[in-house]
């Protein structure tokens, strides 16, 4: 039987918002010993202060305010820590970290890098109040009451265009996406050995809810316009004629054809 080809997707996004959750597979084994990221000389403290709105303590880090929410859900890679933004009151070792599966920064977590005694922790931007989130699968509510009405989901929402390959001689199929007439980034879609894909295979490219981050809200309908182009098998990328028009909401899924070939021309509709 033939084995299948591994597909990769390809993003750049010119929101500049942390996509690496997307590239993440490292096993657990080496997780275990990734080593977390280091923390700068002249790192902050990040104060913990008590509030009326709530019944724990609340810390401020970049502007927002997090309020603690959960601790992890069996295990977490360390490879899952992007950058330490400092340390808890006067405690060096007790630090604040992003996550690379989170590219809003709804969550941060605190942890212990010397110590298996105290547990991490996670906080919550106190704004997402009664929103329901995207939140890391490793990451598992307490239930305090503060977030009794907050909700989280685990997988990314997205719009899919699944491209039915009529053609021979493709490497890769791109996309340059504008949503409500902003500039938002360029997606592919290719085989992870980059050899040419297989004329009849459908290729998905998806849209992903980080690319309207704090622009627009992820439930409300938008407006889409995809232009497409090629990388054919000798390396060159070719536009290709036809531009994708949409109203479409998270969630949807739409079809094209893509056809033709480098010397003829390449068509999508």
């Amino acid at each position: 039987m033939k084995r299948p080809i591994k597909k990769l997707q390809i993003i750049t996004a010119a929101c500049a918002l942390s996509v690496s959750f997307l590239f993440s597979g490292c096993s657990a084994v080496s997780g275990f010993f990734a080593k977390a990221p280091e923390m700068e000389a002249n790192a902050q403290s990040i104060r913990m202060y008590d509030s009326d709105e709530f019944n724990s303590m609340l810390i401020n880090v970049n502007g927002r305010t997090y309020a603690p929410y959960g601790v992890v859900k069996k295990y977490m890679s360390k490879d899952s820590l992007r950058e330490c933004l400092g340390y808890v009151d006067d405690d060096k070792d007790c630090r604040i970290y992003t996550l690379n599966e989170d590219p809003f920064d709804n969550y941060l977590i605190e942890k212990n890098v010397n110590g298996f005694m105290n547990p991490d922790m996670f906080w919550r931007d106190i704004t997402t109040i009664e929103d329901e989130i995207f939140t890391p699968e490793y990451i598992e509510s307490n239930n305090y009451e503060e977030w009794n009405k907050s909700g989280a989901y685990s997988e990314m929402k997205t719009f899919v265009i699944n491209v039915t390959l009529d053609s021979d001689d493709v490497k890769e199929i791109i996309m340059d996406y504008t949503i409500n007439g902003d500039a938002q980034a360029t997606s592919g879609v290719r085989n992870a050995d980059y050899s040419t894909i297989e004329k009849g295979e459908v290729l998905s490219l998806e849209v992903h809810e980080a690319s309207i981050y704090k622009k627009y809200d992820k439930d409300d309908p938008f407006d889409i316009e995809i232009k497409f182009s090629v990388l054919n098998k000798d390396g060159e990328t070719v536009e290709v004629e036809g531009t994708y028009t949409n109203r479409v909401s998270f969630g949807d899924q739409d079809k094209l054809t893509l056809t033709g070939s480098t010397r003829d021309g390449y068509k999508i509709g």
